[in-house]
Formats: C-alpha cells, sequence, structure tokens
C-alpha cells in the first residue's frame, strides 16, 4: 500500500505536501482558500487537492457554495510518514479522533510502518491495528480496547 501511495509523489512534490499539511492544520478549506492562504493559482490548487482526494488522502465535505477538503486518517497517516508537519501535531490530532494517548499511538505508528513498510496497508487506525494483530505484529493494550469498540456486538441466541 505504501507503494500505491507513495506512487501520487508526496515525498517529491514540496507544493502537495503543502496543500496536505494545510488541509490538515486549517482544513476543511476550499480550493480558493487554499490557493489564497498558500499564494497559489486556484487551478493549481484544486488540482493538488483532488489529487490528494484520488489517491485518498483527503476527501469532500459538502459545502453551500461549494467543495471543501478535509484530510482523511491515511492522508495524516501519510505526512507523518513523509514528514510534512510536526509529528506531534499530527499524533495529537489522530489521538484525538480515537481518544487514546498520543505516546502510545505514536509507537505503534512508528513500529507498524517499519514492520511492514512497503506492504502496510494505510488506512483508518482500526483497520491498521486489526491488520497488526491479523499478521501477528504486538499491538498495545489501550489500542486493542480503543479498536474493541469497532468489533460488532456479539448477539445474544436463546434457545
Amino acid at each position: 500500500m505504501l507503494k500505491l501511495i507513495s506512487a501520487c509523489r508526496l515525498d517529491e512534490d514540496q507544493l502537495l505536501s503543502e496543500v496536505l499539511r494545510y488541509i490538515i492544520l486549517k482544513g476543511p478549506a476550499t480550493a480558493y482558500r487554499i490557493a489564497r492562504d498558500l499564494n497559489l493559482h486556484f487551478t493549481q490548487a484544486y488540482r493538488k487537492a483532488a489529487r490528494l482526494e484520488r489517491f485518498g488522502m483527503a476527501r469532500r465535505a459538502a459545502n453551500h457554495r461549494g467543495s471543501m477538503f478535509e484530510a482523511t486518517e491515511r492522508g495524516i497517516v501519510m505526512c507523518y510518514y513523509f514528514g510534512c508537519a510536526n509529528w506531534e501535531i499530527l499524533i495529537n490530532k489522530l489521538a484525538a479522533r480515537h481518544r487514546l494517548p498520543g505516546p502510545v499511538l505514536r509507537a505503534f505508528l512508528d513500529t507498524y510502518l517499519d514492520h511492514f513498510k512497503n506492504d502496510a496497508v494505510v488506512e483508518d487506525i482500526p483497520v491498521m491495528a486489526f491488520y497488526a494483530a491479523y499478521r501477528g505484529m504486538e499491538i498495545p493494550q489501550e489500542l486493542a480496547s480503543a479498536v474493541a469498540r469497532f468489533l460488532p456486538k456479539a448477539a445474544h441466541v436463546s434457545y
């Protein structure tokens, strides 16, 4: 999955990295606002945001006037992986979404991305934790309890 995501050349395209950083830190934002604040032409900002959307690092949030782009968890993790923003801010954003301690989440991401390298599935944190557990990687207890919220509840069957 990292090979597929790196096909968007986030590590090589500085402008794409800036647009992703902007969406993560100040988003959701319209392409017009991105262009205005980053001093870009509107079509250039729109193309970069659409490229991020195509690779699953951003998504459109419905708005009355136009499309707003917001960062997905995949986008935040990829920004963390490629170092396009301060890691503390990125970990805090992910930790707040899942009500997890930041150091636990950072340790998991570092271990996960190092352990699976190019085979890593980069999606939402619960999906990544399920994948890690399936592939035999030990996941922290705090993360396991947070992921347990996403498991379906067992149906009570009476005879």
